[in-house]
């Protein structure tokens, strides 16, 4: 019988060896971590077993998965080595206080030998140095012999690494990594002396045993429950077996690299520079994939940015071999073909992907034309100073911003004659590598006792919720927290959260937000509810105490009924919106977060462009029609696997369990929601779209209100749009071609009135002497062209070292900088700063430098500073 050798035979012969062995299999965790919000991304197999480690989690003694992982710390070892990934599937076995070492190891052996059938004689294994128990089953037990048994340190064979001496306090414990010998022929290095095995033997386990509570001082106290965490990385394992000499051409990437060698007509080739970047345009893509099918989208800050970072960097990949087309989103069929199967998610979220990845990448086209702009301007003001050294800061703002990778900039940077601080650069790239741990890897307090399990040990039930039906309710306190630890009282105006047997205050989740009411006894409010979360099946009631009282105490839960129904309009209405974006605009259309309150809604959403005024109408009429033909809304509940059958929208990014509740108006719109809902679609009233912009390159926010805030804003339009027709002295229907009219007449007036230009003279005598040689002109009414031509006459007579001359109107200011050759200062950064205090822009030569903005009536105030700074 042959041995398993694809990707998904050794994925799926691991999961039944322990599926066999009584492990509960269990899917991967989404890529954004379920219950620990001190990771950015999930990275180990691990992370969703936090509580069960505790033993505070789910009733379970065993487990296994497979886990999709992103790490991102050594992004530039990627595609350059054999093994380095940012996204890969880690093969994972759990203990939760069962089996321990013995059987661990015997297991991990069983799977590699037998399962797998990988020779004996090509593994060798670490264990720490301390850890005899681990030493003795692999030597007798398993009969390897001590020559293949290296002991190494804390550094290297400890889980965190280095806890006993460094810390953190914590549950702690020693591991064993099991190697392969990819060269066996050759003798075995010397068990002695040292600190980690060479390259030849590739790490495709890691077992972690931990048996220890850290405590002050490095002491290690035994745990009275044993846990086990094992790790193998799948892309290593494919490798291995199909005797390739890296990850990248397994099975796994084989189409992809194909792919790419069609777009780009270059042959891909392991050794090339070309086959590096193939190699991590590959991962690149992968990787931004599987983000985006669980929900993180491209953007500025947090996950988001990561996503945008590492899709620029295989986009920039593309550009240097020639690709002049968008042709990302092209890759996303090979990985479906190669892990469709397994992870139905980057099928079922293709059209989300496509617009998102393809918008993302027409916007980095474009702004890295300007990178290039950016680093001849920076080229070219080096020179202009007469220096010969390129800034390591500039270099790595180029890299960063504009995804130039070093090599790039010292190239062209040397044509010019420069050189480039690498050193600088490299310290800024370490500095940024340091955010990246602090946000991706496992925190010192990775196994702190979370809230909902404090709750559990003190015997408080889970919260029995209620509001869909009921709006208030006599219920019982049964807990009562505060900054994350529970109390027995609180006193009056105390803020602190109160937990019920029973409540119908909805909890935030969905998009929608929390419900707000009072607590009362007997008629007499005790507690102000100011907001409603939930944790794991605890509902937070957030807000204030208004008279003492104790747990136990039986009270009347009431909500704000008025402000709950006009959320329901707006969640009710959200639901109607969807469907009428997908029907307007297509399928592609996602849920990419939302916002309900009582106040407005909230969509985002995929689309790679602007709507048209006539789109936006036709979305709006499409609601108000579901609106007007007043349909009940119904909810059932069914499993997940039927409601996708039966056409259901799952939202984008969101976590479902085996039962949801579906959300039908009629047949327009139906989607799984756990939200509140009007009762029918006529009482939703009226919907008015109030604005709809740009978010990221592919995602967009539309804002809206439903019922008497919609016929107020209508009404508000109306006083507007008479107090117009009185202005203009013309009727409604006349109103815009009379102002069509008065356009073109301070157009035409603009055009013929001329402007006096100041002469040069006139404007250094009246300039201000006495700022050691620094001046600022308005010149009101002055701007454009017509500034930079009294600038430039200026230039044959400047006496002073800096000028700055402003012009415009009141809306927007423009300006010139003029820097002497006695003055050390830089025109063109002297105008960035300014043109960044003003929200506008700026730049230049070292001598002249130009921009604008917005006047904010206190340029004064922005010149001073500037002129402060230059004269310290």
């Amino acid at each position: 019988m042959s041995k398993p050798k694809t990707v998904a035979e050794i994925r799926e012969a691991f999961l039944s060896f322990f599926e066999a062995k009584q492990h509960l299999r269990l899917d991967s965790d989404s890529l954004i971590p379920s219950n620990d919000p001190t990771l950015l991304f999930t990275g180990a197999g691990m992370n969703q077993f936090k509580d069960e480690f505790l033993g505070k989690g789910r009733s379970m003694k065993r487990a296994t998965t497979s886990q999709k992982c992103i790490r991102v710390p050594d992004l530039e070892n990627v595609g350059a080595t054999p093994r380095h990934h940012t996204f890969f599937e880690m093969l994972g076995n759990f203990s939760f206080g069962d089996y321990f070492k013995k059987e661990t190891i015997s297991w991990e052996w069983e799977f590699f030998t037998e399962v797998l059938g990988w020779p004996a004689e090509q593994f060798v294994v670490t264990v720490y140095e301390e850890d005899d128990e681990a030493f003795e089953i692999w030597n007798k037990d398993i009969g390897l012999g001590k020559d293949r048994i290296y002991r190494f340190g804390e550094k290297e064979n400890f889980w965190p690494a280095s806890a006993p001496s460094k810390g953190p306090n914590g549950v702690c414990g020693p591991c064993s990594e099991i190697y392969f010998d990819t060269t066996p022929g050759l003798p075995l290095p010397d068990n002695q002396g040292m600190e980690e095995l060479p390259d030849r033997f590739v790490e495709v386990g890691n077992c972690v045993f931990t048996q220890f509570e850290r405590e002050d001082g490095g002491v290690l106290a035994a745990l009275p429950h044993k846990n086990i965490d094992v790790g193998l990385g799948l892309e290593r394992l494919a490798a291995i077996a199909q005797g390739v000499p890296n990850n990248f051409e397994t099975d796994m990437f084989a189409p992809c690299l194909s792919e790419l060698e069609s777009i780009t007509s270059i042959s891909y080739e392991t050794d090339s520079e070309n086959g590096i970047r193939m190699r991590r345009i590959a991962d690149h893509s992968r990787a931004v994939f599987f983000c985006i099918a669980d929900g993180v989208v491209p953007a500025r800050e947090g996950r988001g940015y990561v996503v945008r970072k590492i899709l620029r960097r295989a986009i920039r990949d593309a550009i240097e071999m020639g690709v002049e087309e968008v042709f990302l989103s092209k890759l996303l069929k090979t990985f479906q073909i190669t892990m469709g199967e397994c992870y139905p998610e980057i099928i079922e979220q293709e059209d989300t992907i496509k617009a998102l990845v393809d918008g993302e990448e027409k916007r980095f086209r474009e702004v890295y034309s300007v990178g290039i702009a950016r680093l001849k301007e920076e080229i070219e003001a080096i020179k202009l100073k007469g220096e010969e050294k390129f800034s390591g800061e500039t270099a790595f703002e180029l890299h960063d911003t504009f995804g130039f990778p070093l090599d790039t900039t010292t190239v062209i940077a040397q044509e010019a004659g420069l050189a480039v601080d690498v050193g600088e650069f490299e310290k800024a790239m370490e500095l940024q590598k340091a955010r990246a741990r602090a946000g991706s890897s496992i925190s010192g307090d990775v196994f702190a006792q979370s809230l909902p399990s404090l709750l559990e040990e003190s015997g408080v039930l889970r919260t029995n919720f209620v509001g869909y039906s009921e709006l208030k309710l006599t219920t019982v306190i049964v807990g009562l927290v505060k900054d994350n630890k529970e109390l027995e009282n609180c006193q009056v105006g105390e803020e602190c959260e109160m937990i019920l047997k029973e409540t119908p205050f909805y909890a935030e989740g969905g998009g929608q937000v929390g419900d707000s009411g009072l607590l009362s006894v007997d008629g007499e409010p005790i507690f102000e509810v100011r907001d409603t979360t939930e944790v794991d099946g605890y509902y937070l009631h957030h807000g204030k105490v208004l008279k003492a009282f104790d747990k136990q105490t039986v009270i009347e839960a009431v909500i704000d009924k008025k402000r709950r129904e006009q959320i329901e309009r707006h969640h009710s209405a959200t639901h109607l919106l969807h469907a009428a974006m997908k029907k307007t605009l297509g399928k592609h259309i996602n849920q990419a977060g939302s916002r309900v309150n009582e106040h407005s809604l909230r969509f985002d959403y995929t689309h790679p462009e602007a709507l048209t005024k006539d789109l936006m109408a036709q979305i709006e009429t499409e609601v108000n029609e579901q609106i007007l033909s007043a349909f009940p809304i119904e909810t059932n509940y069914t499993s997940l696997a039927a409601a996708k059958e039966s056409g259901v929208t799952a939202l984008f990014g969101e976590k479902y369990g085996t039962e949801v509740r579906v959300v039908n108006i009629d047949e327009f719109s139906k989607e799984l929601c756990g939200g509140c809902h009007a009762k029918n679609s006529g009482s939703i009233g009226y919907f008015r779209i109030l604005s709809d912009k740009a978010l990221s390159a592919g995602v967009r926010r539309m804002e809206a209100v439903t019922g008497l805030l919609a016929i107020q804003l209508a009404k508000k339009e109306q006083t507007h749009l008479a107090e117009v027709e009185f202005e203009l002295k013309a009727p409604a229907g006349g109103a815009l071609d009379k102002i069509k009219a008065l356009k073109n007449e301070v157009k035409t007036a603009k055009n013929t009135m001329k402007v006096e230009l100041p002469s040069s003279e006139d404007v250094l005598q009246s300039l201000d002497m006495e700022k050691k040689c620094m001046a600022w002109k308005h010149l009101a009414g002055i701007k454009g062209n017509d500034l930079r031509k009294v600038a430039d006459s200026l230039k044959k007579n400047l006496n002073h070292d800096l000028i700055v001359l402003t012009g415009g109107d009141a809306e927007e200011m423009t300006f010139c900088v003029l820097v002497g050759a006695n003055e050390k200062a830089h025109a063109g950064d002297i105008a960035k700063e300014i043109g960044k205090s003003i929200s506008g822009g700026g730049g230049g030569r070292s001598d002249f430098a130009q921009g604008k903005g917005r006047n904010n009536g206190d340029f004064e105030s922005v010149i001073e500073k500037i002129f402060g700074k230059i004269s310290s």
